[in-house]
């Protein structure tokens, strides 16, 4: 996912096209994954990983006091 230089499109309520590399946040706050990706089985695995080890630190930065980061 780090070298995949891929771009998704996506519409603003105005129509304007935005295009997105893979791997970045998207106009929904969420990640862009592209068809490519997303239909490789290994890296959706690494994807999901990081996403959980992400989720694991703001947990414990949660607990600790200091928020997400």
């Amino acid at each position: 996912m780090a070298n995949c230089e891929n771009k998704v499109s996506f519409y603003t309520e105005s129509g304007r096209e935005l295009k997105v590399q893979c791997g970045r946040t998207n106009p929904y706050g969420d990640r862009t994954i592209c068809e490519s990706c997303s239909q490789d089985a290994s890296e959706m695995k690494l994807i999901r990983d990081h996403e959980e080890s992400v989720d694991a630190d703001n947990a414990w930065l949660r607990s600790a006091g200091w928020g997400e980061m």
